[in-house]
């Protein structure tokens, strides 16, 4: 497997990146304590809109249940009756996501998808034989059960059409790198590139609490009390994250085969960009967690993807802060795995930052 990784440091005080469904922020038990943690979905979501407004015209996937409106007006923009376009978005959304509002316009189940692969299946529905079906289904004199067979008919035709969704496009690379899930249609799934840890503090974490008041501005000289008071969580880490690109599957038939050489180089330098200086953006008005990685060790290797979080196993104890230990100990722990299982054969670039600039550091890796 060709890889390129990246194994970052990151510093955040005062924050909450990532909440529970208590509200505070997310931890997890590692190396016999509590540690501070940002699921990997969160960064996710972070990197690829990051990734998006960069380069907006390669990564241009949005991922949402509201597939019906979306539909309507791709068939609408095909010159069809409003009326026409609004059964073919019906019907094609069921074969797509099962239709789950008509009324809401939504499907059952988020649906990742670019602009140029739902044209695509625009496309392929009105390539079927759809005119009799549809007409049958929208006549009013025609027998209830002449209309259900009519839309059983027309729905075979969608539920083939929606296959095209798989056809080359050239606006999808955030698909091929966070993956597509579709569990009802196996066959419109698409594995991603990408690989992301959950990120984990270096040290040990304790949430710690925050009592806040807001002061009422029309409060005259015998009203007392505040306007509004309560607590909320937060915390403080230094977080060590892992996230790897295998270039093998992005580059593979199913994924970016058909982009320009060029095009791949521009996908994987605003990827690198985004999973570099992306953070989410819980709170970023209250706490603003907007701090870049203090460390960051990129290297492009044959093998196996290979995390170094366990340099953190015994978690960093110090009083000159985390950044300098945990970074000595994360380049100590990558020399003991290379000498222990013989991979510096495997390594062909290795670069850090600072001691290369942000682009340096991403140029190296291309």
């Amino acid at each position: 497997m060709n890889l390129i990784e990246l194994h970052i440091l990151q510093s955040f005080p005062v924050t909450c990146l990532n909440r529970d469904d208590l509200g505070a922020p997310k931890t997890a038990w590692f190396g016999g304590c509590q540690r501070a943690r940002v699921s990997s979905q969160s960064w996710k979501r972070a990197i690829r809109t990051l990734a998006k407004e960069k380069t907006p015209a390669l990564f241009a996937g949005q991922r949402t249940r509201f597939l019906l409106r979306a539909l309507e007006e791709a068939f609408t923009n095909k010159e069809l009756d409003k009326e026409i376009a609004q059964k073919l978005a019906e019907i094609t959304a069921d074969s797509l996501g099962k239709l789950d509002s008509l009324e809401k316009g939504n499907v059952k189940t988020l649906l990742f998808f670019s602009p140029q692969e739902l044209e695509n299946v625009v496309t392929a529905v009105l390539q079927t034989e759809y005119d009799v079906s549809l007409q049958m289904i929208l006549t009013d004199h025609e027998t209830k059960k002449n209309k259900e067979n009519a839309e059983k008919a027309l729905k075979k035709m969608t539920d083939k059409a929606v296959k095209a969704m798989k056809g080359k496009v050239k606006d999808n690379a955030d698909i091929a790198i966070f993956g597509r899930m579709v569990a009802d249609d196996h066959s419109l799934m698409m594995e991603g590139a990408g690989l992301f840890s959950h990120a984990l503090s270096t040290h040990s974490v304790s949430n710690e609490i925050d009592f806040f008041s807001a002061v009422d501005d029309n409060n005259t000289i015998g009203d007392e009390g505040a306007g509004h008071i309560g607590t909320l969580e937060y915390n403080s880490a230094c977080y060590y994250r892992y996230i790897g690109l295998n270039m093998d599957l992005l580059n593979d038939l199913d994924h970016l085969a058909h982009y320009s050489e060029e095009e791949k180089k521009e996908v994987v330098s605003s990827f690198l960009h985004a999973a570099l200086m992306a953070v989410p953006s819980a709170r970023k008005n209250s706490m603003f967690g907007f701090n870049p990685p203090a460390f960051a060790m990129g290297l492009r290797r044959n093998g196996q993807p290979m995390s170094l979080v366990n340099a953190f196993e015994t978690p960093v104890r110090s009083s000159k802060g985390y950044i300098q230990e945990s970074s000595k100990l994360m380049m100590d722990h990558w020399t003991l795995l290379m000498n222990t299982y013989c991979l510096e054969k495997d390594v062909d670039v290795s670069t850090s930052m600072p001691d290369n600039n942000l682009e340096e550091f991403i140029q190296n890796l291309l």
